[in-house]
């Protein structure tokens, strides 16, 4: 079964001819962590300076948000992770 066709909000062309699009999402899956939305950040110590990297947390396919809860359930070994719809 194909993906259905996008509902296109804003279209812009860039000087390079790229074509970026503004697309309406159906709905927002935000991941949480025992019920409450959350940020997740990793530090690297790279030649002793700390960098900081944040992941996302929120989601427009419930297929890879769920991806991501099992990663994470996995990861911290816990089965606090879910997810709410916005």
């Amino acid at each position: 079964m194909a993906r259905p066709e996008p509902k296109i909000l804003v279209e812009h062309t860039l000087d390079n001819t790229d074509i970026w699009q503004i697309l309406e999402a159906q709905q927002i899956y935000v991941i949480t962590y025992r019920g409450q939305p959350f940020d997740l950040r990793v530090v690297n110590h790279g030649l002793g300076v700390m960098k900081f990297k944040y992941k996302r947390t929120t989601y427009t396919q419930l297929g890879t948000c769920l991806a991501q809860i099992r990663r994470y359930n996995k990861n911290f070994n816990t089965e606090d992770f879910g997810y709410k719809t916005v």
